[in-house]
């Protein structure tokens, strides 16, 4: 009965973090339609949203659940020009696609440059029934204070590390920012965020932020602003 006991609790402890894994996964590769499928869908009907950009490529992923139909809709922008190029929404409850230009979904607009600030900023998650995501302005706050406790420094960029005050063992959020051969990467990943002082949430997705190599001028813009608070050496020299 202990063994028994035993194994369960590891089965559920692995399955957890194979869980977590996994969708780490499907935000680190580029997103297909037939990734989306595999996007969660919660049962508190909270929402996402996702901005990546890999390579010459950039998308949004926006987990609308605030309404009757259920959706998760994938925005393309091929070659990042911020021209939609096409919007695959995904129904869990039918497990059906459809294939469009626009969606109905409430957090849907055709202006993709002002969705990918949004979402970089940290303001499509205010006011809406998201995860708080940590965002642009925890950043920037972070770089501002100079303490080499959080900002870690390399030749092309830097990894930051969001701590609470009281909780110095372990970090609530990493962002890393900078440009390199390859092209400009940022990435912002929430680890928990607190809600009250007791209550510790972790997010759907820990990503709301996923670009690598990327030629995103949206995605330029932010980074060249960050460098004017904090460049790296590669930068500083020139």
């Amino acid at each position: 009965m202990r063994k028994s006991l035993i194994f369960t609790i590891l089965f559920f402890v692995l399955s957890s973090s194979a869980f977590s894994i996994a969708l780490d996964d499907l935000q680190v590769n580029k997103v297909t339609p037939h990734r989306i499928k595999h996007f969660p869908v919660p049962d508190d009907n909270r929402n996402y949203m996702f901005f990546q950009s890999v390579g010459s490529d950039s998308c949004i992923v926006i987990g609308d659940f605030s309404g009757v139909q259920k959706m998760i809709v994938l925005i393309n922008d091929k070659n990042s020009d911020n021209t939609i190029d096409s919007v695959v929404e995904y129904f869990p409850g039918t497990k059906k696609f459809r294939i469009r230009k626009t969606s109905d979904s409430k957090f849907f607009t055709d202006d993709i440059a002002k969705l990918k600030r949004d979402i970089i900023s940290g303001t499509a998650f205010r006011k809406n029934y998201t995860d708080q995501m940590r965002s642009l302005d925890a950043l920037e706050n972070t770089l501002k204070k100079n303490d080499n406790t959080a900002v870690f420094e390399d030749v092309y960029g830097f990894n930051i590390k969001l701590m609470e005050i009281d909780e110095t063992n372990k970090y609530e959020a990493l962002f890393t920012y900078g440009r390199n051969a390859g092209g400009y990467y940022m990435q912002f990943k929430t680890e928990y965020y607190r809600k009250g002082y007791s209550t510790v949430t972790k997010p759907l997705l820990r990503y709301s932020v996923y670009c690598r190599d990327s030629s995103d001028p949206v995605v330029k813009e932010y980074i060249d602003s960050l460098f004017k608070i904090r460049a790296p050496r590669a930068v500083s020299m020139k």
